[in-house]
């Protein structure tokens, strides 16, 4: 058996739709029975993006791919393996995968698509970080892309304000040194309550011309109270997992965590119940909301283009979602 690798995170990159929708639109154009105070108390969301004609996951994750290989200083051809997060693909075959691989112009390798709603981008960084650390790749992206805005009903003031589009991505490269990049990922789930998080559509096609706002789809199905338990339960849980396993490898604490964009009352009730310090937390939600499997690694890439994370920070992610889902990753920078 040869030898392990160590998996480095190369390069990483984000994509978001031009389309700025903010709070007061949810009052002024759908007529709904809210408002921007409303929004802002209850989630902390003040903006999100949503896709535009010809905007897809498939397009977005293509973009927020070059951008990570520009970052990782690589080029498509160089990729010899391509993991998609993904609970809203452009098609049911071939993969939203398929449709990046093509886009970059990468060569014959694998290509697949994963589905482990919002946690899902954590469950596609598990595969490829395997996949380099065993060698049979040297290098992998992942990406985890979402526009769930098309599978909203904007008559449910609970749910449709909650969601944003969007991608990010990541470059994951083998590397000799084996304390560095991704060290370790934990990923659960249980499929008992399917009912809690819903996406009943399987693709989310561009809206026909004068349909409206969007096709006929089944809408998202949230069960709001239970969620918010679980997710806040799960964080707790995943947090204090990671603040042991870091003891465990001598890394002596969390520098930075970057949890799920999912809503601001469950971050803050999950890091007051366990004591973990605000400011080293990263939020974007107030800009982008719920972002589903691009939620973490768009944190990741304006974390660390912004300096907020730097060379030797022990990082650590955490998501939630539905089927039930969720898991961690530890990194070092």
């Amino acid at each position: 058996m040869s030898q392990l690798l160590g998996v480095a995170l190369t390069g990483t990159g984000s994509s978001l739709p031009a389309r700025v929708v903010r709070n007061d639109e949810f009052t002024d154009a759908l007529h709904l029975d809210t408002s921007d105070e409303w929004i802002r108390t209850r989630t902390g969301i003040r903006e999100r993006r949503f896709a535009g004609p010809g905007e897809t996951s498939a397009t977005l994750g293509t973009e927020a791919a070059r951008r990570a290989l520009e970052s990782a200083k690589l080029d498509p051809t160089d990729l010899d393996l391509v993991v998609c997060a993904t609970v809203t693909p452009d098609l049911m075959c071939p993969a939203t995968a398929n449709l990046i691989q093509a886009g970059l112009g990468c060569r014959t390798v694998p290509a697949f698509d994963l589905t482990a709603a919002c946690s899902g981008f954590l469950y596609a960084l598990s595969v490829g970080a395997q996949y380099v650390r065993t060698g049979a790749a040297r290098h992998a992206l992942i990406v985890g892309a979402d526009v769930l805005t098309r599978t909203l009903d904007f008559t449910d003031r609970n749910s449709c304000i909650l969601f944003g589009d969007g991608a990010g991505a990541v470059v994951l490269s083998a590397t000799p040194v084996l304390n560095a990049g991704v060290r370790q990922v934990r990923l659960y789930s249980d499929g008992t309550r399917p009912d809690l998080i819903q996406v009943p559509s399987k693709v989310t096609p561009n809206p026909a011309p004068g349909s409206g706002l969007q096709p006929r789809l089944e809408y998202i199905r949230l069960v709001g109270r239970e969620v918010f338990r679980f997710a806040v339960t799960r964080m707790i849980e995943l947090i204090g997992q990671a603040e042991a396993d870091c003891r465990e490898m001598g890394l002596g604490g969390i520098d930075v965590l970057i949890p799920h964009q999912v809503n601001q009352r469950i971050i803050d009730a999950a890091i007051e119940s366990c004591g973990f310090p605000p400011e080293k937390v990263v939020v974007n939600l107030d800009r982008y909301g719920n972002t589903s499997a691009a939620s973490v690694p768009i944190a990741l890439d304006e974390a660390l283009r912004s300096g907020r994370c730097r060379p030797g920070d022990t990082v650590v992610l955490v998501a939630f979602g539905g089927g039930l889902t969720w898991s961690s990753a530890i990194l070092t920078l």
